[in-house]
């Protein structure tokens, strides 16, 4: 038997969750630009120094310290005005090497 899965919008970023769009750093990257801002003027008013936004931007959350990893994404998040909740249950299951779409 074959289960249903049926599809649910949790917010505007829901849009770059299929599989295509999985990529967080991009979500970020356009989110931003979309906005205008530079990240200079994001690492001013966040207090994340450019190079672990930058980092993020291009999806190398390695270099980021864990302790801190979550924490600046959810910030970057919330100052591009976007949901993080499902950039971060993103960021978990690619965390945890867990794929997005399990087939049944």
């Amino acid at each position: 038997p074959r289960s249903k899965v049926s599809p649910r919008v949790i917010s505007p970023v829901a849009k770059y969750l299929e599989p295509a769009m999985q990529d967080i750093g991009r979500i970020l990257r356009e989110e931003r630009e979309a906005r205008g801002f530079e990240i200079s003027d994001v690492a001013k008013t966040t207090c994340i120094c450019a190079r672990y936004l930058r980092a993020m931007e291009e999806g190398r959350f390695n270099i980021i310290p864990n302790v801190f990893d979550r924490g600046y994404l959810k910030l970057y998040a919330c100052h591009l005005n976007i949901d993080a909740r499902p950039l971060l249950a993103l960021f978990d299951r690619e965390k945890a090497g867990v794929s997005p779409i399990q087939t049944l």
